[in-house]
């Protein structure tokens, strides 16, 4: 992990655009910012000369210097501050209040920098007198600020000391160089810091090592990780990193939360190549510079198109499989999901070595199943808007316990087994609480049973559950029996689900006709809350046969009785081949409310091609009359 994140890490540093994530100082303000402005103390031989306002340029960052601090009340390293601005403006009624706002802020900032110069007194007094410049400062800035200052904003507020920006002064960028990677060396007046010892992230002999590392979570911080009758002077034997390594480390960290993550519910992750064999240091760079690229791309994509994405953005993950450098055997990839806690990354589970290979089959495979089951998933609107089902890491955690998710995130990448009894029992889970909230949302059931099923279909593509025959890519066919030909990777071998299948599907048949005729299903209260076994199938079945041959009698049907006995028959044949035994209860419900689902959905489609057939009909006459 650490080892991918270096590697990675060096390359970057190269790249023009991302130098800033490897300096000690950062910018002042955003990217977006405009028109910002730098006063600037002016020093000559020691002494405070002019107060000056200048345009800020962005391209100065290097030699203004600027740190944000870790709090409002922390002290900067450095005199480069920020420094708010309230114009007094020329109303009466105001300007009182207005300039005791001034003043006010005016004192903070003397403060602000008074601590910043006192914090190392003894290098700026042997640069300039710190004191007479702070009592030149008290007096002059209130004048030039209103003179000068016309607009309520932060400015920004630095030195330049003979002619020099603190950033062409090498005791001040020792200064903040010390400062910035004090955390990583020293604690509490403690060393952390051996010589002449071994890095454990380039395994190269080095001159220093540190011993204070966190990155990524991993981190020596607490006594308990110290070694040798926790001595702070033997701390670094736990992971001993050179500041060289401490740096592109901290660098890339910072790089990817801003740059290269991508947001995933209540987390983040990257996906890092990985070069295994890959020693050619141009190559390489020329990998990174190509992904960093195309992760430009993937933020500047729109919001649909990372919807559709199976972790948010997969465009990398195409350029991965499609770019000849990217897909190098000799590059593995590694995606890490996380959690920003403060500083550091909290790592929810770490997928490694992934081959360009593995992407290409779970892209292939969603494409695969999306367009199969396409119809059967989308949702459309009385408005004819359309909504498709996109197999995404978002929708398949929703039927998913987070570890659980993560183990099967990892099987998908990994090509492990996950149980298929397991996913089932997930399933099931949030279809009984659906299937009982039917009054509420009565269209949530279904779309979790038909969403459920699509997913499964995609982990069983993936062989998840073991190698399996892949099934013809025809359209899916409604017709209970049909359904059930185009499925053995399912229903095969196991005549229990088969029955419980067909039962549901004679089941929806009788529910059908209740809500036709009473606007209600009342024999819902009939199925157990959809908790069903061998034994509960056979309590089923007498009560449906006399409950449908009740409503035929009524000719309450609409011509489905013929289709009902075809489909008991169905589950007759299946249930006489069944060992109880070999029940499972959970593969039976699942089976059943697949068939309730399976059936309703057909009954949805006869409606709409019947009324198509009848809009068709009525536009043909129409055209005929016409013509006459």
């Amino acid at each position: 992990m650490i080892k991918t994140l270096y590697q990675f890490g060096k390359q970057l540093q190269k790249i023009d655009s991302m130098q800033r994530y490897f300096q000690a100082f950062g910018s002042p303000y955003s990217e977006r910012a405009e028109n910002e402005k730098v006063i600037v103390a002016e020093i000559d031989n020691g002494q405070l000369n002019k107060l000056s306002l200048d345009e800020y340029r962005k391209t100065w960052d290097k030699k203004y210097l600027f740190r944000e601090l870790a709090s409002a009340r922390s002290t900067s390293i450095l005199p480069t501050l920020h420094f708010y601005y309230l114009p007094i403006g020329d109303k009466p009624e105001t300007r009182a209040s207005n300039e005791k706002l001034l003043e006010g802020s005016i004192e903070k900032f003397m403060d602000k920098l008074g601590r910043s110069l006192g914090a190392n007194a003894k290098i700026y007094n042997s640069l300039f007198d710190s004191e007479k410049l702070l009592e030149r400062l008290l007096i002059e800035l209130k004048d030039f600020v209103i003179e000068n200052c016309t607009e309520k904003k932060n400015y920004l507020f630095t030195l330049r000391i003979d002619g020099k920006w603190l950033g062409e002064i090498p005791e001040m960028v020792k200064i903040l160089d010390d400062e910035a990677y004090n955390k990583y060396f020293s604690s509490k007046g403690q060393d952390y810091r051996a010589v002449d010892k071994t890095c454990s992230v380039t395994y190269q002999a080095v001159e220093e090592v540190w011993g204070r590392v966190d990155t990524l979570g991993f981190t020596v911080n607490d006594i308990s990780f110290s070694r040798n009758g926790f001595d702070a002077k033997n701390s670094y034997k736990m992971f001993p990193v050179s500041p060289e390594a401490v740096k592109i480390l901290e660098g890339t960290q910072r790089a990817l939360e801003d740059s290269f993550s991508y947001g995933f519910q209540n987390m983040k992750f990257f996906v890092l190549p990985r070069f295994i064999a890959l020693e050619d240091e141009e190559l390489r760079f020329e990998v990174v510079d190509i992904y960093v690229q195309q992760s430009r791309r993937d933020k500047a994509a729109s919001s649909e198109t990372q919807s559709q994405s199976i972790v948010n953005s997969e465009s990398i993950f195409n350029e991965i499989i499609h770019e000849e450098k990217l897909s190098n055997s000799s590059i593995y990839y590694d995606i890490f999901f996380y959690e920003q806690k403060q500083a550091q990354f909290s790592i929810k589970v770490h997928i490694s070595d992934v081959l360009p290979s593995r992407f290409k089959t779970i892209l292939n495979a969603k494409g695969l199943i999306e367009r199969r089951y396409d119809n059967m998933t989308k949702v459309i609107t009385k408005k004819q808007d359309v909504y498709p089902f996109y197999l995404t890491f978002y929708e398949i955690k929703k039927y998913f316990p987070e570890p659980f998710f993560f183990q099967i995130a990892e099987a998908i990448f990994y090509k492990n087994l996950v149980r298929e009894k397991q996913v089932l029992a997930s399933f099931m889970q949030l279809i009984v609480e659906a299937f009982k909230n039917q009054s509420e949302e009565a269209y949530k059931f279904p779309q979790l049973v038909k969403r459920s099923f699509t997913i499964y279909q995609y982990f069983q593509t993936l062989q998840l559950f073991g190698k399996m025959e892949v099934q013809e890519k025809e359209s899916i066919s409604l017709n209970a029996e049909i359904f059930v030909e185009q499925h053995q990777n399912f229903f095969q071998g196991t005549p229990l689900k088969m029955a419980a299948f067909y039962l549901g599907c004679a089941t929806e048949i009788l529910l059908n006709a209740q809500d036709s005729h009473l606007g209600s299903r009342p024999f819902n209260h009939k199925l157990n809350n959809l908790s069903i076994g061998y034994r509960e199938m056979m309590e089923i079945k007498p009560k449906l046969l006399a409950k449908t041959d009740e409503y035929q009698k009524a000719d309450k049907l609409y011509g489905g009785y013929e289709d009902f006995l075809r489909l008991i028959a169905r589950f007759d044949a299946s249930f006489v081949e069944a060992n109880e035994r070999q029940a499972d209860k959970t593969e039976i419900s699942y089976a059943f409310s697949l068939g309730l689902t399976i059936q309703r959905e057909f009954f949805l489609n006869r409606i709409k091609e019947r009324s198509k057939a009848k809009k068709d009909r009525e536009a043909h006459k129409q055209n005929s009359d016409v013509q006459n």
